[in-house]
């Protein structure tokens, strides 16, 4: 039963999240009691910053993988090595000479952070199609190192943001070596190819705009709290986020895996039976956080920490809705309907970022948390409709 349930790559895949929640709650926990409110929210304002330039640097050439491996039935894998490793290269002397222009430790750290995160989400990216369950294992193992990592930071040192920085560092240039390493990667085909690189690249920028886009849905609510609330607020709030990634594990799980099956071969039912499953899930989590949630809160980050609680609560009912912006979004861009994917997003920003410079000022954390739970709600509704109507289906299959 227990090997039935490692081969198949649905389930191994949701077997990778509720272990990743396991271990994440306790990283988190480690984390945030090393940090402290305030250290929390300017770790939580760099990662940020981080994430948003992530896809900017990386053109969204990642995000192509899918719609090019079907394109030419694979025999890609080469093609995009070669681009990902000349990014690399470019990023690393781009970082290393603007960090004797700046005097911010905070952006410093950034600089020091955005290669590596650029090329081990392109990695990531690429594993998630080429070998799944090789992205599955090793995700597994890193972030039990994470863990142990702030576990030791937390008891040995003193407060401050350069070591899990360099944490970070150390994890994506180890994920990006194993996945090379068992990649079967071909050196001789390693070579730059300039029709190849501009026919991506043309197809990419959508796509990276469209990513830019989702990051910004996550992380404005973050960049106008930091400038128009309080440390406090800003640290209590990243908490809170911290939370609600847990609650999309599972929708990622799903996500992941539709991602390289519907690439291959496109299939309806799956779709609807991730949505119905990871309904499911957000909304008994939610319940049970509802209940358990403060008392959970004080025990794992402590009694500084309680108001996040309320914010938690909050943004849990835009995840609902983020379900079908999360499972139905890899449907739409394997299909290669970019501008749909693209303008629905753009909605949901623009809607984000006003609901956020109204809310802020008059109810804080919290209006950022209102805000955002607006603009995901608007977010899964439109691509909802857009699904059922492209399959033609209806709301009822859903159930």
């Amino acid at each position: 039963m227990f090997s039935k349930l490692f081969r198949n790559d649905y389930s191994l895949n949701v077997i990778n999240k509720i272990y990743t929640i396991g271990i994440g709650v306790l990283s988190t926990a480690f984390l945030t009691r090393y940090l402290g409110v305030t250290y929390k929210g300017d770790y939580s304002y760099i990662t940020q910053i981080v994430l948003v330039l992530t896809i900017v640097f990386n053109l969204g050439i990642h995000q192509s993988y899918s719609f090019f491996y079907r394109k030419n039935n694979g025999g890609i894998f080469e093609k995009y090595i070669s681009v990902y490793l000349l990014q690399f290269i470019i990023h690393i002397l781009l970082a290393v000479t603007l960090m004797f222009y700046f005097d911010n430790k905070n952006y410093i750290y950034v600089l020091l952070l955005l290669p590596f995160s650029v090329i081990n989400q392109q990695m990531e990216s690429t594993m998630a199609i080429e070998n799944i369950r090789l992205k599955i294992k090793l995700h597994m193992m890193l972030v039990t190192l994470r863990m142990l990592s702030f576990f030791i930071m937390f008891l040995t040192l003193r407060t401050s943001l350069l070591p899990p920085v360099l944490l970070t560092v150390l994890l994506n240039t180890f994920s990006v070596l194993t996945y090379l390493y068992y990649s079967k990667l071909d050196k001789s085909k390693i070579k730059y190819d300039k029709k190849f690189l501009l026919e991506v690249v043309n197809y990419s920028w959508v796509p990276m705009m469209t990513a830019l886009l989702i990051n910004l849905n996550y992380s404005v609510d973050v960049f106008l709290l930091k400038h128009m609330g309080t440390p406090t607020e800003l640290g209590l709030y990243s908490t809170a986020l911290g939370i609600i990634n847990y609650f999309w594990l599972l929708p990622d799980a799903f996500k992941e895996v539709l991602l390289s099956k519907f690439t291959k071969r496109s299939s309806s039912k799956a779709v609807l039976t991730s949505i119905k499953i990871s309904l499911l899930t957000i909304i008994s989590l939610i319940i049970v956080f509802i209940i358990f949630g403060r008392f959970a809160i004080n025990i794992l980050y402590g009694e500084e920490f309680l108001g996040s609680y309320l914010v938690t609560v909050i943004l849990s009912f835009g995840a609902v809705s983020m379900v079908f912006y999360k499972i139905i979004g890899v449907v739409l861009l394997a299909e290669g309907k970019r501008w749909a994917y693209f303008f629905s997003l753009l909605i949901s920003v623009i809607l984000n970022i006003v609901a956020n410079v109204f809310f802020i000022p008059i109810f804080g954390m919290y209006g950022a948390a209102y805000a955002s739970v607006i603009s995901y709600s608007v977010c899964g509704i439109i691509f909802l409709v857009q699904f059922l109507k492209s399959h033609e289906l209806k709301i009822k299959d859903l159930f």
